[in-house]
Order: C-alpha cells, then structure tokens, then sequence
C-alpha cells in the first residue's frame, strides 16, 4: 500500500499474489488498516477534514483540504484526540530549494468536524518563541497557557501529542 504525498485522499493497494492495483480515495473507505510485516503491527488511517498547513491556524475560517485525507490516530481522549499526517516540505532560498518530509501533527474536539495542525516535527531547527505560537494553534482553549507553563519544548518536540493529552484531562 502506498499513499501518494501530494494527493493524500488517495491511496494504491496492490495485491502480492495477483500483482493488480487498486485505487481508492477517502470517499470510498471509513478506515484503512495496514499491517506492516517489518514492525509487525497494525497502523490505521481515517478519512478526515483538515486544515492544509500550520498558518491556517491563526485565520477565522481556516482553509480546509479539499477532500478528506488519510489521518492516523495517535490518541483517542474524552474530548479531543490527536492525529498525524505525512506531509511533503519545501524550502525556497536564494541558492536553491530543499524538499523533504514531516509530520504534521492534528487536534480534533469532538465538537469540531475537521481537525486543527498544530506542529509540524521535521529535521528544521526549533525557533524561540515557540510557546507563544502554540498558544495561538489552541486559541480556543485557555488551558492552554497553564499546560504549555508545566512543558519544556524538549518535552513537546519528543512527543507532540502530549498537549493534547495534557489538555484532554482538564476539559470537562
């Protein structure tokens, strides 16, 4: 199975014994569970309306996908959960252009029918101020301030789910 970068609603399963290929995008299936044999685990992906980058986060009504795309869960809460997404980087400067991959990482309120970036873990260097962005990708949320006080960003760029972890437990 491989889903394509820059189309991420879509996605190839090919058959091992017949060699045939299929093509389904995030209309036609609820969830996808792919084994793999190497880590010898299940990983599954749903379909789900998302906002395209980190910038959207600071706008009024953020620019969705156009179709729903292939998330991974990574945590299931009471009230918000979070997900991951692969994602293709480009880097534009004077002498020349550098692409690679990352993953942007979501959150979605079970009151909200897309979900929301809010970091995006790549091989780019940690800025200051990072903190007082975060706050900002959970504008909607006060508790925020308070939880981003207890974490040191070391803590947040080795795991990012653990704001919304954190933030799941003192929701009501």
């Amino acid at each position: 199975m491989s889903f394509n970068v820059d189309n991420t609603h879509e996605v190839r399963i090919k058959n091992e014994v017949s060699g045939e290929k299929f093509d389904y995008t995030s209309a036609d299936v609820k969830e996808i569970k792919f084994y793999d044999k190497k880590a010898k685990e299940v990983t599954n992906w749903i379909p789900l309306y998302a906002q395209m980058g980190l910038g959207m986060s600071y706008k009024k009504a953020p620019k969705l996908y156009k179709n729903p795309v292939f998330l991974h869960p990574v945590y299931k809460g009471k009230n918000i959960s979070a997900y991951v997404h692969y994602i293709r980087t480009n880097t534009h400067v004077k002498s020349g252009s550098i692409y690679g991959f990352g993953l942007m990482f979501y959150y979605k309120s079970n009151d909200e029918d897309f979900a929301r970036s809010y970091y995006l873990m790549d091989n780019s260097i940690a800025g200051i101020g990072q903190k007082t962005v975060l706050k900002m990708y959970f504008k909607g949320y006060p508790q925020i301030k308070e939880i981003l006080k207890g974490l040191s960003m070391k803590e947040i760029r080795k795991d990012p789910t653990i704001l919304v972890r954190k933030l799941d437990e003192v929701l009501e």
